[in-house]
């Protein structure tokens, strides 16, 4: 009896490594995100909260490298002028080390496309009105898309 116990613990210990192993490399293959964490070295305005359309996806890498993501905030105080929005990704995203390569801003619009590089990731920001009407507040939209699929 004691030999079968003894038996009993040793395949369970092994299978319980197993069991976590496989778990742990499982987990750092191929991390899907939806619904999960925005990109900590893009920061957005403090008047930017999550919002689910387009839905969430993010796509990372085994070494924690970015292959794909794209998720979108909305404005909390109506529609943002797209210069000065312009202005302060200028400013704030170069100090996490991204590089501005290009910008299109229609004031009139509301509506902005930002292209800024840092080593092998490219991110997009677009900003557009959203297209609600009749009664509601409208509001920006703010997409945020790294190693956009063109």
């Amino acid at each position: 009896m004691e030999v079968v116990m003894q038996r009993l613990l040793v395949l369970s210990t092994v299978f319980a490594l197993l069991l976590l192993a496989g778990c742990a490399t499982t987990k750092t293959v191929n991390k899907g995100h939806e619904g999960g964490e925005a990109y900590a070295d893009v920061s957005v305005p403090s008047n930017y909260e999550p919002y689910d359309t387009p839905p969430f996806k993010r796509q990372d890498g085994a070494s924690g490298n970015h292959i794909y993501g794209r998720y979108a905030y909305r404005s909390t105080d109506g529609i943002d002028s797209a210069q000065e929005l312009t202005d302060w990704f200028k400013q704030n995203l170069p100090r996490d080390g991204w590089e501005l390569q290009t910008e299109e801003v229609n004031e009139e619009k509301g509506t902005m496309s930002l292209l800024f590089k840092k080593a092998d990731d490219q991110l997009q920001l677009t900003l557009a009105p959203d297209e609600k009407l009749q009664g509601s507040k409208r509001f920006s939209i703010l997409i945020v898309e790294m190693n956009p699929q063109y």
